[in-house]
């Protein structure tokens, strides 16, 4: 049986404080809902009276002209930061917000809710449930924060591995490998060993979308062409650094993969 989870959902827009209630009665009956706020105010109030291990919070609030970081900073300030959170987050700050959150271990969902993704966030705060220090919340939110305003370049990625969350510095990946459903992601330093993501090769593919090193090979490679010590054209294979083998694109790929390096290298060059 697990332990109650006290809870506060911070939303702006009511409908999603239903929303959440009635999606954690069906998938998370061990989450208490104490308290709702629509204001940061008065969200506030209730974190620093009430103590809860976890708080839903959105990140705008138009009516207050401030974000939720106002409210963390504060927090933060009077050494009140010291519960789980989960974000919402609306669509069109999903670009922003999921390169953002490769950084560290905080969750967020994406508006409309997910229940399967709710599920899942939901699990990852039973599983670590024990307080976060001010530091450590604070600390990951400003790198959130500083990747919204200043579109700090993204250099981590977070890989869910079977048994744990990776955080892997992209420099250090040398190819994504389809195998099913689940990814295998091999490392420079990592003598053959791969880990295993349960997160399938397509999603790497998005995450990746604005990394201008690494390109889709073949359906199940994804290949960090920093890597790539030379390519034939007559058998459409690449040479990566030993002790990785020989790898190979696909007919219809190879086209795009050339040009891919021709606008890499005239991009560099500007």
């Amino acid at each position: 049986m697990q332990n109650n989870i006290k809870a506060i959902i911070v939303e702006d827009v009511k409908k999603y404080h239903t929303v959440i209630e009635t999606f954690l009665e069906e998938l998370a009956p061990h989450v208490k809902v104490i308290a709702k706020a629509t204001s940061l105010v008065k969200a506030k109030e209730y974190i620093t009276s009430l103590a809860p291990h976890l708080v839903f919070l959105d990140i705008q609030f138009d009516e207050e002209g401030k974000t939720a970081f106002d409210l963390l900073k504060e927090l933060s300030e009077q050494k009140k930061l010291d519960f789980q959170i989960i974000i919402i987050t609306a669509f069109d700050q999903t670009e922003y917000y999921n390169e953002a959150f490769n950084y560290g271990a905080l969750h967020f969902l994406t508006k409309p809710i997910d229940k399967a993704k709710l599920k899942q966030a939901i699990d990852r705060v039973s599983n670590t449930i024990q307080p976060l220090s001010d530091n450590q919340v604070f600390s990951q939110f400003l790198q959130i924060h500083e990747q919204f305003h200043l579109s700090k370049p993204i250099n981590k990625i977070v890989i869910e591995a079977l048994n744990f969350t990776e955080v892997v510095l992209l420099d250090n990946i040398v190819y994504f490998e389809a195998s099913g459903r689940y990814t295998y992601i091999y490392l420079i330093n990592s003598q053959l060993k791969p880990i295993c993501s349960s997160t399938n090769i397509g999603e790497y593919e998005k995450k990746l979308s604005n990394n201008v090193d690494f390109f889709r090979v073949h359906r199940n490679l994804i290949v960090n062409t920093n890597y790539i010590l030379r390519f034939s054209k007559k058998d459409r294979s690449f040479i990566l650094p030993e002790p990785f083998e020989k790898q190979y694109a696909s007919k219809d790929r190879f086209k795009d993969f050339l040009k891919f390096l021709d606008d890499k290298d005239n991009s560099s060059s500007d």
